[in-house]
């Protein structure tokens, strides 16, 4: 059997994905699928399409577990909770900031703006203990002359400040020990989501950079394909056409968003 090289990178980067966050999700993503199959097969008889069913599921709910865990501290904080039931959550006494440090980077590429806290608390057995830790934010990616580097970081540094007083405030950091071993995890922030902590969010802004201007370019040079295929009756070509207006649209609606948002800092 002739392996399709497309899929091959696909299901790597599937796997890269969520193994950098953790092999847990993959267990999530089997039993949910497994459980939604069985129902289905039990109530609306679809035993013919259960295996392709199953394999469709099991990668949606994997992937929907991924990304909340690479974007939502709560969702971090609240999977290792249920699934560690016996590590102890700590108290937190009080956190203190030191100077914030801007990184700069030629490309405004992975730049960024980290504050160094020390973190206090109890440990189990009531001893008071300090943390080092760094609160650090991304700056949205944009080029210049799009975007001016004055603007970049004035808006990052107002993202930063706002999340940094907002975590102290809250003392927003969540603390787990071991019950056997003298091993500490911690988790940073409550919010739902936090893009701007994750270095994923500067390589999916990049992506889109870079579909808004291939697929722009490919739609100008080949306009009369794409509206052939729109209007074909062989479902692969009028798939391959939506598929690249969708991904056209999303990309233009994300740099619109992304003017909007820094016209408002300069």
């Amino acid at each position: 059997m002739k392996l399709n090289p497309f899929k091959v990178i696909l299901w790597l980067l599937f796997l890269i994905f969520v193994l950098l966050n953790s092999a847990r999700l993959f267990i999530y993503g089997f039993v949910i699928s497994f459980i939604i199959v069985i129902i289905d097969r039990a109530f609306f008889g679809t035993r013919k399409r259960s295996d392709k069913q199953f394999l469709n599921l099991f990668c949606t709910f994997t992937l929907i577990g991924a990304f909340c865990y690479s974007f939502s501290p709560f969702f971090r904080s609240f999977e290792f909770n249920i699934s560690h039931p016996k590590w102890s959550k700590l108290e937190v006494l009080s956190i203190e900031k030191d100077p914030s440090k801007m990184v700069a980077t030629p490309l405004n590429f992975l730049e960024k703006i980290y504050t160094p806290v020390t973190i206090k608390h109890k440990d189990k057995d009531g001893y008071i203990l300090t943390k080092k830790y760094e609160i650090k934010h991304y700056a949205l990616l944009g080029f210049e002359p799009f975007f001016a580097k004055e603007t970049i970081q004035k808006e990052l540094e107002y993202i930063h400040n706002r999340s940094l007083n907002k975590f102290i405030t809250n003392k927003a950091i969540n603390i787990y020990q071991n019950p056997t071993k003298d091993k500490l995890k911690m988790f940073k922030g409550n919010d739902a989501f936090a893009l701007r902590h994750a270095i994923g969010f500067q390589i999916a802004l990049f992506v889109t950079y870079l579909l808004a201007f291939i697929l722009t370019l490919y739609c100008v040079f080949n306009l009369k394909k794409v509206k052939f295929w729109l209007k074909s009756k062989q479902k692969n070509e009028q798939k391959t056409a939506l598929i690249i207006l969708f991904l056209l649209i999303y990309s233009y609606l994300v740099i619109t968003f992304i003017v909007i948002h820094y016209l408002k800092f300069k």
